[in-house]
Parts: C-alpha cells; structure tokens; sequence
C-alpha cells in the first residue's frame, strides 16, 4: 500500500501537493497524518465527491510498502504517521521547498528546491510526464500555490510559481474561487515565526500533561505572538504552551493552558505579566528566552495539577515474547493466556507486535518453527508512561488499534488496552457535580475504614508493617480475596492474605531478621509468615496461571496484581485493598466484586473458569450458602456444562478430598449438600450415592452438635470430617464407602475410620443401647478403644435416643474423668512396679465412673480394699 501524506494541520499547498502527487504515484492514497487547517477541511467537505483524503485510523499500517511526504521535511511534523518514516520496510519519497531541519526524514528520494509552494514542484514533474490536470484540479493546485506565496507577493514567491499558476490557468483552473475559500491569515514575517518556533519547539510530559515550550529571535517585530502559541497549541495537541520569542531588544513570553491543567497568569506572574488561568503573556528586558524556559520549566513541575498517567492504568510486567522465538511457541503463549497480540522485544527493548492473525497465517503456510521476528509489524505505535490518558486516548483512535505498548528508554514497561482506558475515562463522562465525589479511577475507591473498623489494632499495625517494609523494597502490597470480601460484608476476618507485586520470596525472608519463622513454596511463588507472637499471615506474588488441560494443576508465572485478581474464581474474591502508606485501604476492584456483593450474586470472571478448575465448583456453592448469595444465571450455566461434561472424573483424589473435607467441616453442611445435590454434583463423584432423610438428619444434628455443644465436646482434631462423609453416605449401598475411599485416596487411618463408622453403628447399638440401664463404666468400657470421631457419628447418625445420649454423655463428660490417684501414689502406697499398677488405675476409674468413690481418701481405702499389696500376699 502506497500513502501520500503531509504535515500535521494541512493547508492547501499541502492538499494540493498530496492531490498532485498522486498523479505521479497512481495507486498512492492520500491520507492527512493529522489535523488540518479548517478552510481546508470546508472546502473538502463542499466537493466530498470530487476527492476524498484518507484519515490515519483508516490506514492499515502494517500493509503500507511505501510513503510519500509533500510539504516538508521533518520526521516531527508527520504526526502519527511519523513511525512509517522509520521502518526499513516503507520505501519514503520527500517532495519539500522548506530549508533545512534537524529531524529531516530519511528518504530514498528527494526533490527538495527552494520554491515558493511544494505543489509547484510536483506539478513541473507531472508536466513533464505530459500529464494533464483536469480544470478542477487545477483549481486546487492554483489555491495552494496562491495561498502558500501569499498571493504571489511572499518574498519566497519564484518565478517558477508565477509561470505555474499561468499554466494552470490554461487548464482550466477558476480563479475567481480563490478568495472564498483561502483564508488569508499570515504574512511571510509571520509564515517565518511559525516555522521557527514549530522547528524549535520541545516537548514534556509533566504529571501526564503534555507540555510544549519554544523560542525564537528574530529582528523585527512580529505582531501576534498570542495566535502563534494557540495555533501551537492545536498543532502538538499540547496541554500547555510556553513560549518565548527575543524582538527588538526585549523577549516576550506568552502561555496557554487547558482548562484545569496549569494556571498560567499565575506562572507568569513574577516576570510582570498578567492575563487569565488559560491565556497570559508577559515582557522581559533582560533575560534570554532560554534562560527564561529553563526556569519555566522547573516551576511548571511544581504547579501543574497532576493529571492521570499512563503509568496508573497500563498493566505491568507485559507478556511479550522474543523476536527469535518461533511461531508455534508464540501462538502457545497467546492461546494459554488469552491476547490477540504480544510485543516483540530484543534484550527488553520493544521492536514489534505480532497479532494472533499474523501467526494464524504463519502457521497455515508452514512457518511454524520460523522466527516469530520475521513476521511481526514493526514501526509500533507507544505511549509514554508519563502521558496523560487523553494522550493515549487520542493514539489509540488515531490509529484505530486496540492496545498501546508503554515504553521508558526504549525498554517495554507495560501496555494499555481499551478496557483500561474506557475505564480510566469514565470519571469525565459524568456530570461535574457527581465527578466531585467519584474517585479518580472508577475500580478504586477509599475505604480506609474498612481495615479501620473490621481489623484489631494489632492486625492493623502489623499490615502497615508489612505495607511499608514491601514499599522499601519497591514493591506493592494488598489484602486479598475473601479478607476483602468480609470486610465489606462486615464479617469477621480469620485469617490474612497479602499479595506482592514483585518477589514475595525476597519479602517473605526479609521478616527472618525480624525473628519471624517462614516456610516458602517455590513452585506457587507463595509462603507464609509466622511472627513471634503467633499470628501468622499468609503471602504471594501476584501471579498469572494457566491451565494446560482441564482439571490440571496451574502452571504460575508472576504478574501484575490485576491479572492476579482475574485468576481468582468469582468477582466478590477479586478484589484487593492497598496497605501500602499513601494508599492504605484503597479498594481495587476491577471486575465489579463490590457491585456484585450489593446485588448478592455470585458472577465468575470468565466461562471457562469451572472448566480450568472444577472445584471452583465447590468453592460456589459454599459461598452460595455461606453468605446467603445466588449464583448468577452464566455461572449456573458454565457449571453444569462442566458437570455434564465429565470433567469431575479428572480431578485427582487430593483434590477433591481437599474440597470435599472444606464443604463438609462448614458450619451449616446439609445445604451446602442438599444444593450439590439438586446441581447434579453427586452422581458424577460417587456413583450410587442416596441422600435421604436419614443424612440430612445427621447433617443437621452435627451442626448442633459443633454449635451448642462445642465448648462441652472434647477436641475431636483433624479427623472430625469423617463424621459428615460417613453420614453423607449412611443410605448408598454396602459398596459405596470403599469406593469413596479409592477415589479420595484415603490413608490407612481414615479408611479405618470411615468403615468403622459406617459398619460398626448397628453392633454399637447392641452393646451400649437397648432400654435396660448402663453403667457408666459399661459405657466407658466399650467405647474407650473407639475414636471419639466414629463415636460422635454413631451418636448423631442413629436414630435411637438412648443409645445417642449415652454416647454424647461419653463425649462431654465420661472421657473426661480420671483417677485421683496417680501412677505414683500407687506405688507409695506400697505396691510394686508393674503391669499392676495400670489395672489398679483402670478399675479405680471405673469405681470412680459408677460412683463407688468419691474423695482422694475414698480412692486409697477402695484401692487398699480391693487390691492386696505384694508383703500381704507374701505373708499369707
């Protein structure tokens, strides 16, 4: 594809060049590389059908072969179409009457002469190719040599522009339309400033504005300096304009501003000058106006009022790949994480972007062990990551592209994407009064009293801690997850979740110099603290995952904390809140968490998410009952297209053990149970599985159990979840427990357990049941060799209120009794050492369970009364 193009804010010579030069080049398309002049545009839209020129964000700019610049000579004055000048794949032809630059653009031809109107060079080529204009072509033509000489009366004016406008009037070319559509608005004095100060003007990015300064010196006075700087001001698209120009002795400073950007009157005042917060000027007898700039300069650093940046928006560290990767390899990565394009770097710098349609093409023509640098678009279209957002904004539809790499000497930083810029600029889509209260950014808000109200003083000094230590290592630190989910919810918080962006290995063994014990897990990139005053706080870097298959273990890679919170598996679990200094309890919510929260709907963060991981599955329904939400009507979806489709069958025994023991030891596990069941979740797990009324009863009775009684029960530790697995499988049949069992991978102990609950129950009621009394020390006997775990089971999975009174008797009362005496006083009592000893102890516990004694003393006469001391026996 061939581009004809010229300068940013076109005139008529340079409409008139690209229209002339597009009879030389046939298939060149014409195409504005910015704005352009308003009596250009009017004339223009007046004969629409006649010509039409192109704007950038119609111009594919990885198909153009080759560029043709009319009307000047500098890279800087292309605009946005100023990377084609770079490529070594664009072929560049320049066509100029301008004198020399410092940025001049490298071509490989040049017909640059010293003529009053580029178009009157183009024009003696197409003459001598013996192409002829039409009449209204030669119209144009005639506008641009007549405007740019200033009616033939600049002193630039050649004889060759004279002679050209005569041979345009023989064909055809209407002069009486001239002065109705050029505005005659500089003088060849003021056509001169405005080249000066455009060619010596530099540019900043000062807390994301963009800010402009120039200067000049010239011999005579120019009037009009104010409409040079506003015209300035539109030609960079700058936020702010300094400029400052030497006339006859004195150098006169003149500012504008955006609204809301820098105060300019007020910069300018301390050099005597005045005027409003957008538009001031002043005058200085005896200073520079580059000594003046520099000190411009410096003071606009401190006044301007900061703007956001690139750099609050853009996602860091970027996914890229290396310009010798090979196509298969990049469209892996493309594919596992999702993007429709990646960066293309060499030794971190940026050097291209390759699309996932370049690498679909690669890899149909059998290019996929190619180097991926072989196909990628060059010449990359970047953002800095000091530009304000309307910058970025105003690139991303310019060139009607989807991302903006961001870019710091060279290197590759980072990239924005429409979503993050939709987002960043939906405070300025709302009405003053309400943009007032709004934060800044629409996924954050402060809520510092969050971690104020619902975290105790020491868990709130002991985050800032953490904020300021991860903040002295260049890090960023954040609560996560479910802490941030009962904050908001006003719920207690148990445990503490923090995420690093950075090294969490490094910042996890920094706290070892503080007396802290930590224990990392490399592959996750996780760990966890343990301060020496018990409290325990678990960390990770924020990471990226992927699934190889469905049901896999992720494979972790570090990341940015937004895609950290979009791996989780629902929106209320995404969201993170700021321990850092400045930012302490700033909520990040990305993905509308806070939102759903409101509503009570529980919405995961993309359809594939229960495919990657099932038991996301699990981890729903218990938040579905625990916080008394709804899962929302795609989740519901998605989740039964996974249950459906077999991918249960997948997980390994660890993890489903893992889940299932979780969803069980939940306080309330009978609706957590009853709505698996009505999702279908059952069959697919345990084949034959029947939840009656049976397993609810003993699902809610354990419930009582843990709640009313939880202070009475002894310590039934980590086994306890085998009570609520036995009783969910006390109406499958015989076969069912040994086939759970294989499939969780249960261990010899909790095997036992289970069948012994299972099995055991009706020989139990047998033994310690029945209506006939039983002594305590019946009962203590025969459940004394049985866990408390199977016990308490039986108790609540029978239905005979004898045999479960009896048993929770044992539980809360019987298992705690214990002798008086002990192992010592028995053998002071002069008895020998020996197994004895153990069984004088056994039968005292059980005259102490049924009553018979009742003191220490009641315990030594029933001992000596009962048991015959070693010199006693020897004596008879």
């Amino acid at each position: 594809m061939k581009v004809i193009t010229s300068h940013v804010g076109s005139d008529f010579d340079s409409l008139a060049s690209m229209i002339a030069a597009g009879k030389l080049y046939p298939d060149g398309v014409p195409c504005f590389s910015g704005s352009a002049e308003r009596n250009v545009r009017d004339f223009l839209k007046r004969h629409r059908d006649r010509w039409t020129v192109l704007t950038p964000r119609k111009i594919r700019m990885d198909e153009v072969t080759q560029l043709i610049v009319v009307d000047t000579r500098s890279v800087r004055r292309l605009g946005v179409l100023a990377p084609l000048a770079g490529r070594p794949d664009v072929d560049v032809h320049v066509y100029d009457h301008h004198p020399p630059c410092s940025d001049e653009i490298d071509a490989s031809k040049k017909v640059i002469e010293p003529v009053g109107a580029a178009v009157t060079l183009i024009l003696e080529e197409v003459l001598r190719r013996g192409i002829a204009p039409t009449p209204h072509e030669a119209t144009l033509f005639a506008l641009g040599i007549y405007e740019d000489t200033g009616g033939l009366i600049f002193g630039g004016t050649t004889t060759r522009d004279y002679e050209m406008m005569c041979r345009m009037r023989e064909y055809g070319a209407d002069f009486t339309l001239i002065p109705s559509a050029i505005e005659m608005g500089l003088s060849a004095s003021e056509r001169r400033m405005m080249d000066k100060l455009v060619e010596n003007a530099w540019e900043r990015y000062i807390a994301g504005a963009r800010v402009v300064f120039t200067m000049a010196a010239v011999d005579t006075y120019v009037e009009g300096l104010s409409l040079f700087v506003h015209r300035l001001r539109d030609f960079f698209s700058a936020d702010v304009v300094l400029s400052a120009v030497r006339m006859e002795g004195r150098t006169y400073v003149v500012g504008r501003s955006r609204q809301n950007v820098l105060d300019v009157a007020s910069l300018l005042k301390p050099l005597g000058g005045g005027g409003h917060p957008q538009a001031a000027s002043a005058t200085v007898n005896d200073r520079s106006p580059q000594r003046i700039l520099l000190s411009l300069e410096s003071q606009v650093e401190e006044l301007i009022t900061p703007a956001m940046t690139v750099s609050g928006i853009m996602t860091s560290p970027v996914m890229a790949v290396d310009e010798d990767s090979s196509v298969n390899d990049s469209y892996r990565i493309m594919l596992r994480y999702g993007h429709s394009a990646l960066p293309v770097t060499r030794n971190g710098g940026l050097i291209g972007l390759i699309t996932r349609k370049d690498l679909d093409k690669a890899q149909l023509h059998g290019y996929g062990e190619a180097m991926v640098g072989e196909f990628m678009t060059e010449g990359v279209i970047t953002v800095s990551s000091q530009a304000s957002i309307e910058e970025a904004h105003r690139s991303m539809v310019t060139h009607n592209i989807g991302r903006l790499p961001v870019v710091r000497n060279g290197d590759l930083i980072g990239i924005v994407t429409r979503t993050d810029l939709l987002r960043a600029l939906y405070p300025a889509s709302m009405p003053m009064e309400e943009r007032q209260i709004a934060p800044d950014y629409p996924w954050t808000e402060p809520m510092e009293r969050l971690l104020d109200k619902g975290l105790s003083c020491s868990d709130r000094e002991l985050l800032k801690m953490m904020g300021r230590r991860a903040h002295e290592m260049g890090m960023a630190a954040y609560v996560v997850g479910g802490v941030v989910r009962d904050l908001l919810l006003d719920r207690p918080v148990s445990d503490l979740d923090v995420v690093v962006e950075g090294d969490a290995t490094g910042f996890i063994k920094s706290w070892e110099r503080d007396g802290a014990d930590v224990s990392l897990h490399g592959r996750f990139k996780t760990g966890t603290i343990s301060f020496p005053d018990g409290r325990k706080v678990d960390v990770a870097t924020a990471r990226r995952e992927f699934y190889e298959f469905p049901t896999a273990q992720p494979t972790v890679s570090s990341d940015s904390l937004k895609h950290d919170l979009y791996r989780r598996d629902f929106t209320v679990n995404a969201m993170a809140l700021s321990i850092g200094g400045e930012t302490w309890g700033t909520l990040i919510d990305y993905f509308g968490g806070r939102r759903d929260i409101l509503s009570r709907k529980l919405r995961t963060l993309h359809n594939l998410s229960f495919v990657e991981d099932p038991t996301r599955i699990f981890r729903g329904v218990r938040l579905e009952q625990r916080l008394g939400f709804d899962l929302d009507d795609n989740a519901l979806r998605t989740m039964k297209n996974c249950v459906r489709g077999g991918l249960f069958g997948g997980l390994s025994g660890f993890r489903l053990r893992s889940e299932l023991e979780i969803s069980l030891m939940e306080p309330r596990p009978w609706p957590i149970v009853k709505r698996m069941a009505e999702l279908g979740l059952w069959e697919p797990l345990f084949p034959g599985i029947h939840l009656g009324n049976r397993v609810a009863r003993t699902l809610r009775r354990l419930s009582v159990a843990r709640g009313r009684m939880a202070k009475e029960l002894i310590p039934l530790g980590e086994d306890l979840w085998i009570a609520p697995l036995a009783a969910l499988l006390q109406e499958g049949p015989d076969d069912l427990w040994p086939r759970v069992a294989d499939r969780l991978n249960l261990g010899a102990r909790e095997r036992s357990l289970l069948r012994m609950s299972v099995d055991g129950l009706g020989g139990a009621e047998e033994a310690i049941g029945g209506r006939s009394p039983r002594k305590n020390s019946e009962i203590v006997t025969f459940l004394r060799d049985v866990s408390p775990v199977v016990a308490l089971y039986w108790a609540l999975s029978t239905a005979r209120w004898r045999f479960r009174r009896r048993i929770l008797l044992y539980l809360t009362r019987l298992i705690k009794v214990k002798p008086m005496l002990s192992g010592s006083d028995i053998l002071a009592m002069g008895y020998s050492e020996g197994p004895r000893v153990g069984e004088i102890l056994d039968s005292l516990l059980l005259a102490r369970l049924d009553g018979a004694v009742d003191t220490r003393d009641d315990e030594i006469a029933w001992v000596a009364r009962n048991f015959k001391r070693e010199v006693e026996m020897e004596g008879r």
